[in-house]
């Protein structure tokens, strides 16, 4: 499969963006902003509304780029782990998020949503969010990072079940130069990046980067479940490559907006993940991922704000595998999915009355082409037999939310969404939240929604007819209070009911929509900054999930726990970030009891930069801990040995050096 309009697509974004504008002069770029302020930024991805974090329905945690760059995070995934109550799994494919109700072994992660700029991110095929080298995005390139727990479907609509990731971008001025920067890392693995963001008298803000990583990987895995002599007594030999390539471009004036980004991902896969497959065999998968994303922002007068956004998505999926018995010809699997979709979001946001903040609009989305082919070859690589699926579906949106401010301590926030998709029956997401602030420093937030998941092209293909619409009813209690001014705690008490689940009919043989499950949990964090620059940011998490079956949810930790702290040595020019992180004790596919682990990351990084050079050293996994991760493996090969979970890296080594020229 080829992918070389799309990749046109964006190369001409990014070539018309820079293109008559090199005579211009700059201005000054702007400086990370520190938490303390940042309490006090606005959050639009927590409803769409100008509103401050302490005002959001949800209890809103944030990453800025300070901390990004002080613990040494590179991927989307190293963000999510340090989050309150957010975990990832790993299973030498993707990196995949869970937390509240989700991250179930074999999930995609299409209960999250994951945004870039507002942008949903995620595929039409699997409503994958990628967080690990499959993103779209160069975590040097980010301003912060936004979780707003619980549904999200009153204003974004299907996938933003459970949560929502927002990834704000950093603009030109923020960089005002050139960027080269190299990176070396443990497993043979570098990376090169040219960043390039400017602010010119006219007010145009642009922002381009390109970046190419790559890594060997471990030269010999070991995993048990194969440790035979027919399968390499376990040993899975140089399996383990992973590249990428980036693109990003974002153009900023009087009111327009363009954006453009696109990875290509080609993993190997040491492991077996299906059945099958032969074992330490070539199994190779490759990701492409692209949007386009246009906005115009202005005032329809002095009570009228008016959004309009178009945008235009493309993604594609390639694997290529050796089957372990191939007596029925077929030696080797060729699979190539597709996804292509755009849309058109009009929102207005109205404040005609008093007390008042009023968001309503429509968006119209069109997955046109969600192709699945697969092929099955013979040892000579002739094709013996195909399997071609084709899906589409539109979908029309209308959503209203009106934030009602009562007196000074108490607001209403109502709101409701309808989507009716071309293949599905309408659903409502409604919410309601009530908040109460007593004092200047005390705020408590209640709140009940309800959202749904449409079946994918991928639950489309599995489950045939069958395959329909899951919903979940979330309530959430919330309890923010400053206790100084650079101090902060938030609780949170929650509970998440899930319906209309794929579960397993003995009667019928097969599965049915009919499942229901419940999660409910409590959460609390603190945050405190000090004048000497010193951060600190500690959670704990504690979740109770049961599955379908009433049985305890695979790959949910009933303990988390996350200790952040950074402050600069002495007059060393340097800062230093440490990093505790515990996940409790979970259950497997085969219900089996996998003990909790802690971990520590330790990461040291210039203050300041040295004649445009600056540097960080980052280790992972600093004590060397050998751990287990839940695996999606369901199937025992021939050794009978379960695989049910895989062993994580130990320690780990990365080193990044940048240059502004």
């Amino acid at each position: 499969m080829h992918f070389f309009n799309q990749r046109l697509l964006v190369l001409a974004v990014l070539l018309a963006v820079s293109g008559g504008i090199a005579q211009a002069s700059d201005k000054a770029g702007l400086a990370d902003l520190p938490l303390e302020q940042l309490l006090q930024h606005e959050v639009v991805s927590a409803s769409r509304l100008a509103q401050q974090v302490s005002d959001s329905p949800s209890a809103v945690a944030i990453v800025t780029a300070a901390d990004i760059r002080a613990y040494g995070y590179r991927t989307l995934a190293d963000v999510i782990n340090s989050m309150r109550g957010l975990y990832t799994t790993y299973d030498f494919r993707y990196q995949y998020p869970g937390g509240r109700a989700h991250g179930a072994p074999g999930d995609y992660a299409g209960r999250i949503m994951l945004l870039i700029d507002g942008y949903a991110t995620q595929d039409s095929v699997f409503n994958q969010a990628y967080i690990d080298e499959s993103g779209l995005i160069d975590l040097e390139l980010v301003e912060r990072v936004e979780y707003v727990p619980g549904t999200g479907s009153v204003t974004y609509g299907n996938n933003a079940m459970l949560g929502i990731i927002n990834v704000v971008t950093r603009k030109g001025h923020d960089f005002n130069a050139a960027q080269v920067s190299g990176e070396l890392s443990s497993h043979g693995g570098r990376k090169e990046r040219l960043t390039y963001g400017k602010r010119f008298e006219s007010g145009l803000d642009l922002l381009l980067s390109a970046s190419a990583f790559d890594v060997k990987g471990q030269s010999r895995l070991h995993f048990p479940a194969y440790d035979t002599p027919a399968t390499n007594n376990g040993i899975a030999e140089h399996q383990d490559a992973d590249r990428n390539w980036r693109l990003f471009g974002k153009l900023a004036y009087a009111g327009w907006s363009i954006e453009g980004a696109y990875v290509d991902r080609k993993k190997m896969v040491p492991n077996n993940p299906n059945s099958y497959t032969a074992f330490n065999r070539p199994f190779s998968m490759r990701d492409e991922n692209g949007f386009v994303n246009a906005r115009y922002d202005t005032d329809l007068g002095l009570l009228l704000h008016s959004s309009s956004r178009f945008y235009h998505g493309y993604y594609a999926y390639e694997s290529f595998r050796e089957f372990a018995d191939d007596s029925d010809g077929e030696k080797y699997g060729h699979r190539q999915f597709e996804g292509k979709w755009w849309g058109f979001d009009q929102k207005f946001v109205g404040n005609w009355f008093r007390d008042h903040s009023i968001i309503f609009g429509v968006e119209w989305r069109n997955d046109y082409r969600q192709g699945f082919l697969r092929d099955y070859l013979s040892p000579a690589g002739a094709v013996v037999r195909q399997r071609q699926e084709t899906y589409a579906r539109r979908t029309s949106s209308f959503y209203l939310a009106d934030e009602y401010r009562i007196n000074e301590q108490w607001s209403i926030n109502l709101g409701a969404r309808y989507d009716d998709a071309s293949d599905l029956p309408g659903n409502w997401s409604p919410r309601l939240a009530v908040i109460y602030k007593p004092d200047f420093r005390t705020t408590v937030k209640a709140s009940y929604s309800e959202a749904f998941r449409m079946p994918n092209a991928n639950d489309r293909s599995a489950y045939g007819a069958l395959a329909a619409p899951e919903y979940v009813a979330a309530s959430e209690l919330v309890l923010q209070h400053q206790l100084s001014p650079g101090m902060r705690f938030t609780g949170s008490l929650y509970r998440y009911r899930r319906s209309n689940q794929m579960q397993y009919s003995a009667i019928l043989d097969d599965y049915v929509a009919t499942g229901s499950s419940n999660t409910h949990g409590l959460e609390i964090e603190l945050e405190s900054n000090w004048d000497n620059g010193l951060r600190l940011r500690t959670s704990a998490a504690w979740q109770d999930a049961v599955d379908t079956d009433g049985a305890p949810l695979a790959n949910s930790p009933h303990v988390l726990g996350k200790f952040n702290v950074t402050f600069p040595l002495g007059g060393s020019g340097l800062r230093a970030g440490y990093e505790a992180q515990y996940t409790g004790s979970r259950q497997t596919l085969e219900r089996r009891h996998l003990g909790g682990f802690a971990l520590s990351n330790l990461t040291f990084s210039s203050i300041e930069k040295w004649h445009g050079l600056s540097a960080s050293l980052s280790i992972r996994n600093l004590f060397d801990r050998h751990y287990e991760v839940v695996s999606p493996f369901d199937w025992r090969p021939d050794s009978g040995i379960s695989q049910d979970s895989l062993r994580m890296d130990g320690r780990t080594f990365w080193f990044q050096l940048n240059y502004d020229l």
